[in-house]
């Protein structure tokens, strides 16, 4: 853009008294530069339907609505779209502001045509509060990109000529929000997918808006340092056109560009902090397209053998390209003007690649299909929806803005595979991202990096140029999720996630498998695997282990999806408890000595019901008396005053052997003085020992035999009287 260019394009005048047809006519011979004939009638059709539709509408600028979609559609053409596209744009306001439908659109144009329009509305039609109004344009923008990229490049031109005439938006506070609005979305869309003319369009504006004295100072120093430079720039196009000739260098075009007032901004405020404007040094620049390759390079030796060139300043983009497919040969000279001059040298598929990179591949061609996107922007695309589906509770939105930070807004770096294939990663990624991003597989079994023939750690962040080995586990997965604190994209996070989630089911449904197996073991029921006849007649695979995971969630028991796969074993399992029951209650009918008292009225444990045989003790409740077996888990925490010696009328009275282990201040005698209160409560110590500490504290332990198991308690009471350091590390009755 040159200044005048630019002037017009700040300077926008409403199109009151313009006829629309006038700008139809100028796309229709745009779109016959590579549009086939039979489809050049459908521009007149989609206008045809969209000028009816709006008929009396008018805009804030006054002029009729019909212009927007038209101005829209002009921009739309910079990237020569297909008629699909050009109809969506035309039509792209119908469906939200005329009451239109999509069938309506469908019945008359391609249903292709109406589901573009549709996700148009979508992305539009967004009614919350400033920053939840932000964070859904983002998420249904991107869905709608992930459903048809086309839908963007109409978004991006409805977007340049909305902002080209918010001046006449009558709320300050509006304009200025569109415009961040403008420079937090769609700027960063279209610098991601390369849309250079698109970025320029939307940064500058929403620059004016935002930054109007900043603006106005840079625009004034162009204008007074290059408002009268065309005759110069022509000039200098005749000398290097001549010199070129001379060379016998022919099919070629010299181009030149001005840096545009954002991007002189940008650099100002990062690089030379408002120092001086003359610091930067390509202002201005001169791009030669060429008809091949061998010819850009004779060109650069053409223009070194008459211009002295900045070493450093040399950079061949076609020998080694750029990650997004850029390829020119830049070189800054000195002596063409008393400052230095860059100049670009590249094909025309170069150029069209540079200016409009993703929408180069929609270009017309024999063998074209405009669904066709670059791999790697469909990958960056696919990112971009599985973060909004990941994101879809409203709460979660500061951690949907940071994925999106990492996405969109960062920073990229550029990284080698030991193949010399360029890998791009947001700033600040790690190794485990790069792995991630070859393969989840070799993410999930990540060894170690060797980064430039060096290993280097997990948390090492990489850095552009880096070359990049990963070496991995040979049919093992190294996951976990402790690797989650060393992953910058959500990308990598997504898939370990997801495969952190598989195993924890896996792990649920192996835990699930052995106790429901434990339960069928123990009816008699033959076991459980994954496909069993039993199981698969009536339920498939995913449905068992749905039922698993909801046992192991507690939302079901095994006996209700035994009961369902094994119905006639359940009511004879059922019947077989009845019987068990009746044997127990006959068993608690015979009589128990419970303290030397004969009692009918008590409870068998139903942990432990214990036999006939077996060794027994009592404890004393609020309603019954209820007997254990002596080994019983039940016994593990009740405090020993509520224990009794019991056993059967047919048996003799039980002692009980309890090992009791304490701990206490060390003292001198203390064994002496300890033993004396075992004498005096009558109780019989069997073994004891004594072991001093480094803290000068002891830990005794005896082992005594009586029949009543609240003597120990009595007898704990006593040593706590005696000394109150004491300690009770163990107790244990058998």
């Amino acid at each position: 853009m040159d200044i005048k260019e630019l002037e017009i394009f700040f300077n926008y005048k409403p199109s009151i008294d313009i006829d629309p047809q006038i700008i139809v006519d100028e796309i229709i011979l745009k779109a016959k530069t590579y549009l086939p004939e039979n489809q050049i009638v459908l521009v007149q059709k989609a206008f045809d339907f969209a000028n009816k539709a709006h008929e009396w509408q008018t805009r804030l600028s006054w002029e009729p609505y019909i212009m927007h979609p038209l101005k829209a559609t002009e921009f739309l053409m910079e990237i020569k779209p297909d008629i699909e596209t050009i109809q969506t744009c035309l039509l792209h306001d119908t469906i939200e502001d005329c009451n239109m439908t999509k069938l309506q659109i469908e019945k008359i144009f391609w249903s292709e045509v109406a589901n573009l329009c549709e996700w148009m509305v979508k992305v539009s039609k967004i009614k919350y509060k400033w920053e939840d109004r932000h964070i859904e344009t983002l998420k249904k923008t991107f869905l709608a990109m992930a459903q048809d990229l086309r839908v963007i490049f109409v978004k991006l031109t409805d977007r340049i000529h909305n902002i080209q005439t918010l001046q006449y938006h009558p709320n300050p506070a509006k304009r200025e929000k569109i415009a961040q609005e403008t420079m937090k979305i769609f700027v960063p869309i279209a610098k991601r997918l390369w849309l250079y003319y698109y970025q320029l369009y939307l940064e500058n504006w929403s620059f004016k808006i935002l930054h109007p004295q900043d603006f106005e100072d840079i625009f004034t120093y162009m204008k007074k340092y290059f408002g009268e430079w065309e005759k110069y720039t022509d000039k200098w196009i005749k000398i290097i056109t001549n010199l070129l000739n001379d060379e016998w260098v022919k099919d070629f075009i010299v181009k030149w560009r001005l840096k545009s007032p954002y991007r002189i901004f940008e650099k100002l405020e990062k690089r030379y902090h408002w120092q001086d404007l003359g610091n930067i040094m390509d202002l201005l620049a001169y791009r030669i397209i060429t008809k091949t390759i061998s010819d850009c390079y004779m060109v650069l030796w053409i223009i070194h053998k008459h211009y002295t060139p900045i070493i450093k300043k040399i950079k061949d983009y076609i020998a080694v390209p750029k990650i997004n497919w850029y390829q020119s040969v830049h070189t800054t000279i000195l002596w063409m003007f008393n400052f230095p001059t860059e100049i670009q040298i590249r094909t025309q598929d170069m150029d069209d690649i540079a200016e409009f990179w993703v929408a180069a591949h929609f270009a017309y061609s024999e063998d074209w299909d405009a669904t066709k996107v670059p791999e790697q922007q469909t990958q960056w695309i696919k990112k971009l929806q599985t973060i909004v589906n990941t994101y879809k509770v409203s709460d979660e939105k500061e951690a949907f803005k940071k994925e999106l930070n990492i996405e969109i807004l960062d920073k990229r770096i550029y990284l080698y595979t030991p193949q010399w294939d360029v890998i791009e990663l947001p700033q600040w990624s790690r190794v485990l991202d790069f792995a991630f991003s070859i393969h989840t597989d070799i993410g999930l079994s990540f060894k170690n990096a060797i980064i430039n023939w060096e290993i280097k750690p997990i948390n090492y962040r990489l850095k552009m140029g880096d070359v990049i080995k990963i070496n991995t586990f040979k049919n093992k997965h190294s996951a976990n999720k402790h690797r989650l604190e060393f992953i910058h994209t959500s990308w990598a996070r997504a898939n370990l996630n997801k495969f952190l989630k598989n195993q924890e089911k896996e792990e649920t449904l192996r835990l699930s498998i052995i106790n429901l197996n434990k339960n069928l073991k123990n009816l008699w029921l033959p076991l459980f695997h994954l496909g069993s006849d039993k199981f698969s007649k009536i339920y498939k695979n995913e449905e068992i282990e749905n039922r698993l995971i909801n046992i192991a969630n507690r939302k079901e028991t095994y006996w209700e999806l035994i009961k369902s796969i094994y119905p006639d074993e359940w009511n004879r399992i059922k019947n077989q408890q009845k019987n068990n029951q009746k044997k127990i209650k006959e068993i608690s009918q015979q009589s128990v000595i419970v303290d030397g008292n004969k009692l009918i009225n008590f409870e068998l444990c139903p942990e432990c019901n214990p036999q006939n045989h077996e060794k027994i003790i009592a404890k004393t409740g609020k309603d019954v008396i209820k007997i254990h077996g002596i080994w019983c888990k039940a016994l593990k925490h009740v405090s020993l005053d509520k224990l009794l010696e019991a056993h059967r009328e047919w048996d003799e009275e039980n002692k009980y052997k309890t090992l009791i282990e304490l701990k206490i201040n060390y003292k001198h005698w203390i064994m002496l003085n300890m033993l004396t209160i075992f004498t005096d409560a009558h109780i019989n110590v069997l073994q004891v020992s004594m072991k001093n500490l480094m803290d000068w504290t002891s830990v005794i332990t005896f082992e005594s035999e009586f029949s009543n198991p609240a003597k120990i308690s009595f007898l704990l009471n006593n040593l706590k009287k005696y000394d109150n350091s004491v300690q009770v590390l163990k107790k244990k009755i058998s």
